[in-house]
């Protein structure tokens, strides 16, 4: 069942919100969302309404996206300032608030927790503090072809990393209607936010973190690797890691009780 759900914008920022839990939780979606914010159109906000659905009985969350029009020069410090506005907009002073960042989310939410003391709990998602060779590998290759303006190769490699077996061949399929019916609102986000991603280390950020953190990782991910997050909750002042065995950044969809499990408990704790 599609659950209620709000749209609109929260300081120049695209969201959407479901559930009416005590707490707030804000949800920060990683790289490819240039690609489709929860702005761009009328169904997808609500297909990740009913992701949300699974923290909405403590929380009410909200899922929100980077404004398109990203300056050329902006850098995940900069991003983050912009989900500070979103805090002071969502009155983060009188209503308990956790952030969770999902893989690029997860650097935003390092930047944003560490100067922003109004963030109850963090959790890193997929996300440790800077790419893994491998990763930075990945990401590079995904801004050579939006450069080009080659949005179906992203899409179909993207979703072989997110999805396994016949539910990732789905995926694939549909995308080639996608990307010949569709281009992303501004691409030059894409691109943006990509070398933001590229530069990003957030080793110096892990101190100033004095909120409880969670890392949730997989040991099979493609973006980081065991070792980076074991590292990344090892330098936080109080941090706690999940580790995923034989995961990776699918766990999202193919592992939800490991993954959701993990994040749902360290919540309602």
């Amino acid at each position: 069942m599609i659950p209620a759900v709000e749209t609109g914008r929260v300081a120049d920022h695209p969201y959407v919100s479901t559930g009416d839990g005590p707490r707030t939780l804000l949800v920060i979606p990683g790289l490819n969302d240039p690609l489709h914010t929860v702005g761009d159109s009328w169904w997808f906000p609500r297909l990740m309404a009913m992701y949300l659905q699974r923290y909405a009985d403590t929380h009410t969350v909200y899922m929100v996206s980077r404004p398109h029009g990203i300056p050329a020069d902006a850098t995940v410090a900069s991003m983050a300032r912009g989900y500070e506005a979103v805090l002071d907009e969502l009155d983060a002073e009188s209503t308990p608030l956790d952030v969770f960042g999902l893989s690029m989310g997860g650097f935003l939410v390092q930047a944003l927790a560490a100067r922003d003391d109004r963030v109850d709990r963090a959790v890193l998602g997929l996300s440790a503090t800077t790419l893994s060779e491998h990763g930075r590998d990945i990401v590079e290759r995904w801004r050579d072809w939006g450069e080009r303006g080659t949005w179906g190769p992203i899409y179909r490699e993207a979703y072989a990393i997110v999805a396994d077996g016949l539910l990732a061949r789905c995926l694939q399929a549909g995308s080639v209607g996608y990307d010949l019916l569709f281009d992303p609102e501004n691409p030059a986000d894409f691109l943006v936010s990509a070398d933001a991603c590229l530069d990003f280390d957030g080793t110096a950020y892990l101190a100033q973190m004095d909120c409880p953190t969670l890392v949730v990782g997989g040991d099979e991910d493609v973006f980081f690797t065991a070792a980076d997050y074991r590292e990344t909750a090892a330098a936080l002042p109080d941090g706690t890691l999940a580790m995923l065995r034989g995961a990776g950044h699918e766990s999202v969809i193919e592992h939800p009780d490991e993954f959701d499990g993990s994040i749902r408990r360290f919540l309602s704790a």
